[in-house]
This record gives structure tokens, C-alpha cells and sequence, in this order.
């Protein structure tokens, strides 16, 4: 489907996830999640950021500057407690850029291979790795907010934070397969 592009084209060209085709006055959904690479299947999930850092940046000094520009009128015509709260408004809107910062970066990818199980994610600060056995690795029902959850032995992951609830059952479909080739 994607021959002759290079393996980051493919990989953000697969993150569109959904393709809709109009066939017989139904819309059918045709979904590739994961990719087929040189090793066996890649899944990559990450967060959908529709704004850039600079773009959110720009509005948020905007707002802060409108903020201010307010507060000060109003303590020049006497309603002096309008500032503070303009601070506060103008500190809420720091912080809310800066948790937004944090997590702009967060996925989860899973590789599988022909005899591996690689997973990793990264939500704000915290990175976490894990490997499993291909032949030893089980999908399984899962209560966590209703994740794949992916096993072996005593140890579990939680896969799919970054994608849409209809589409998980799909996600853990193509898992399955994947552990199965």
C-alpha cells in the first residue's frame, strides 16, 4: 500500500488509523492500526495534538497580556482586588501550558517480532519498557478502563491509552493476529 515512501512517512501516514470508503449506501470502516515492518508488526500510538507548542504558546501569551491589560484599567479606576486575580488567571494559564508541554510527547508503541514482544510508552515523565515472550505473551479481558491488557505470567500492560474506545476492540484484534503469525 505504501511502497516507494520512507518508514516515517508510513508510520505518520498509519496514524490517520481510520479510512472510510463509501461501498453498496454503507460506510465500512477499513483499519490498518499497526504496520508490517521488515521484523514482524509495529503499533505506534500517540497523543493527538491539533496545535503546535509555538501556536499554543503565542494564544496563551495573547490571553495573559488581555488579562493583564484588564486588570490594570480596572486598579487604575479603583477596583484594585481585578489584578490579583488577573495574575492568577495569567499563572493558571503557565501552568496549563506547561502540563500540556509535558504530555504532547506521550505514545505507546508495541513491536512484535518472531519471537519478541517489545513495549514501550512514555506519558509526561515517566518511560517504561518491557519485553516479553512472543510464545508466552496472552491477551486478556481487561478491567482498566477498558485497555488491551497484555500478559505474561505476572506481569501485565495496559496498551491503548491513545486511541479512540471504538476502536480498541479492532486494536486488539490485529494483536492477536500478530501474535499468532
Amino acid at each position: 500500500m505504501f511502497k516507494g515512501i520512507n518508514y516515517n512517512v508510513k508510520r505518520k501516514l498509519q496514524t490517520v488509523i481510520v479510512f472510510w470508503k463509501f461501498k453498496g449506501g454503507q460506510f465500512s470502516v477499513n483499519t490498518r492500526i499497526g504496520i508490517k515492518t521488515d521484523y514482524g508488526y509495529e503499533f505506534y500510538l500517540k497523543r493527538n495534538c491539533s496545535i503546535s507548542p509555538t501556536l499554543l504558546a503565542i494564544i496563551f501569551i495573547l490571553l495573559g497580556l488581555i488579562s493583564l491589560l484588564v486588570g490594570i484599567i480596572f486598579y487604575f479606576f479603583g477596583a484594585t482586588l481585578i489584578l490579583p486575580f488577573s495574575f492568577l488567571e495569567v499563572f493558571a494559564l503557565v501552568v496549563a501550558y506547561f502540563y500540556n508541554a509535558l504530555h504532547a510527547n506521550d505514545y505507546e508503541r508495541l513491536r512484535v517480532d518472531s519471537k519478541n514482544v517489545y513495549f514501550e510508552s512514555k506519558f509526561g515523565l515517566k518511560y517504561r519498557e518491557e519485553n516479553f515472550l512472543k510464545s508466552l505473551a496472552r491477551i486478556l479481558p481487561s478491567d482498566h478502563h477498558n485497555l488491551i491488557n497484555l500478559s505474561q505470567g505476572q506481569r501485565n500492560i495496559h496498551f491503548g491509552k491513545h486511541i479512540h474506545t471504538r476502536l480498541r476492540s479492532l486494536l486488539e484484534i490485529e494483536i492477536k493476529q500478530a501474535l499468532q503469525s
